[in-house]
């Protein structure tokens, strides 16, 4: 009898040890984000290199205009850092995300062979839309 309340108190104690960790565990998000997200870089990549600041602007969610953040910052971020004052590519990327909340870690670099300067960018997905919510330069 001893024994078979030692075996069920292992089964018990290993069923809830599943349930917690099943709780616990938050489903990864699907990978379907990371093409969205990339097209969110890409816009905004192409958007500096034309310096065009409706197109930045379009890309930031209004809390980022809120936190200080505009066309004009970043492109004031990005051009004087480079030596050459020319905008190439976000270069080294990263991406975590979660359900709702992104962010990718990169460098600008101002030519191919730049190592480039460490960024962090946030951003926040609306609809099916991802948008810039932080540029912030390491």
């Amino acid at each position: 009898m001893t024994r078979m309340r030692k075996l069920t108190a292992c089964l018990i104690v290993f069923i809830l040890q599943m349930a917690i960790f099943t709780a616990c565990t938050e489903k990864n998000p699907p990978r379907d984000e990371i093409p969205r997200i990339k097209n969110t870089l890409e816009r905004l990549s192409q958007a500096i290199k034309d310096r065009n600041r409706e197109a930045i602007d379009s890309l930031l969610i209004v809390q980022a205009l809120d936190l200080g953040y505009s066309s004009e910052k970043i492109l004031d971020d990005v051009y004087p850092m480079t030596d050459s004052g020319t905008f190439y590519a976000f270069g080294s990327k990263s991406f975590m995300y979660t359900k709702d909340v992104g962010r990718v870690d990169c460098t600008i670099m101002a030519d191919s062979t730049d190592r480039g300067r460490p960024l962090e960018i946030t951003l926040v997905k609306l609809g099916e839309q991802w948008y810039v919510k932080r540029f912030d330069l390491k």
